[in-house]
């Protein structure tokens, strides 16, 4: 028996008797362009077994108390930020995991007015369940309710699927396709992996993020790598940066690329980007690789670095400076003649 399945078992047994959630995770799941926030709490319920067994995160998070996560904090009956909170503080505004808040009609204003009174009597009921309670022994299961502020409902939905199955499924990049996701019953839920890459990085998990990094290259193309060059989440991360890098290198000559490159150098020029110099250092570099490669090994930038300081070699290449010696003065002798 693997060890996955090992574990889904153990999951069933205690679903039998009722200890299979031990955290409830709250989610915002929709963005608000125009009040310029996140909003919707969603809920998600975890076995806390699974989760510490694959991932070092939660298992010193959901042994800390407080939190030592800033984002991540105890989610009581009410909490200030229960009813959504600002793009700047959930620090990733085009994440494409958050769905888009729909505009509101006449009409949906007055069917939300007739369902005020029912949504309030359900949200009431969840925020009150903080336990399970069984009839007749009355026993209480505690369960731990945690909100969680800077990931979309769908990412952390599908780290937890990822943790309990091994399964990870990607959705196409918004640059590349409008499509809507497809999400079969029973199969594991789809998400960005842009988002994935972010969070992966965030809870330091190395196999998850070489799966969402890996996604993002097969996704892009010329039809698509200056648009995601110019992405915020690009600026905070360097891999993705040299990896995109790479992928314009093998299509800087393709008609979209060509036609739409001076755009890119405009956007950059007027400070369009924050992380443009990066893009512009970056591709030189992987030109000079191309074109110079002896340009760019550490000996030739070793030999410049101290041709321009004068100072001996340091770093990887390192050699004892000595004092040259004096030259011996050898005297001369005399000629001597032989008769």
């Amino acid at each position: 028996m693997s060890g996955n399945q090992a574990r889904i078992n153990a999951l069933l047994r205690k679903s039998i008797i009722g200890e299979l959630i031990d955290t409830q995770f709250y989610l915002f799941s929709v963005r608000s362009k125009r009040e310029g926030n996140v909003t919707n709490l969603q809920a998600l319920f975890a076995n806390d077994e699974a989760l510490t067994t694959g991932s070092e995160y939660f298992s010193s998070l959901l042994s800390e108390n407080p939190f030592n996560d800033s984002t991540v904090v105890e989610f009581q009956d009410y909490h200030t930020c229960e009813g959504g909170i600002s793009l700047d503080e959930y620090g990733y505004a085009s994440d494409s995991d958050l769905d888009e808040e729909e505009e509101e009609t006449d009409e949906d204003v007055q069917d939300n007015g007739r369902c005020a009174g029912v949504s309030a009597e359900r949200v009431s009921r969840t925020a009150s369940i903080k336990d399970v309670t069984t009839k007749g022994a009355q026993r209480i299961i505690p369960s731990r309710r945690v909100l969680v502020m800077d990931t979309a409902f769908n990412t952390w939905r599908a780290l937890l699927d990822y943790l309990y199955t091994d399964e990870i499924v990607f959705a196409p990049l918004r640059s590349q396709s409008k499509s809507a996701r497809h999400h079969s019953l029973g199969g594991a839920p789809p998400c960005s992996p842009k988002s994935m890459y972010r969070l992966a990085c965030k809870i330091k998990h190395d196999k998850l993020q070489a799966k969402a990094l890996a996604a993002m290259r097969s996704s892009l193309s010329e039809h698509n790598v200056l648009q995601e060059l110019s992405s915020s989440l690009t600026s905070r991360f360097p891999a993705i940066l040299e990896m995109e890098i790479e992928i314009l290198f093998q299509n800087i000559v393709t008609p979209t690329v060509t036609k739409d490159f001076p755009m890119l150098i405009q956007r950059i020029a007027s400070a369009g980007l924050p992380h443009g110099a990066d893009i512009l250092t970056k591709l030189h570099e992987r030109m000079l690789k191309q074109h110079y490669p002896t340009i760019l090994s550490p000996e030739a930038a070793l030999a410049s670095e101290n041709e321009c300081n004068g100072s001996p070699l340091s770093g990887p290449f390192k050699f004892k400076w000595e004092e040259p010696q004096k030259p011996v003065m050898v005297p001369k002798r005399r000629a001597r003649l032989y008769v």
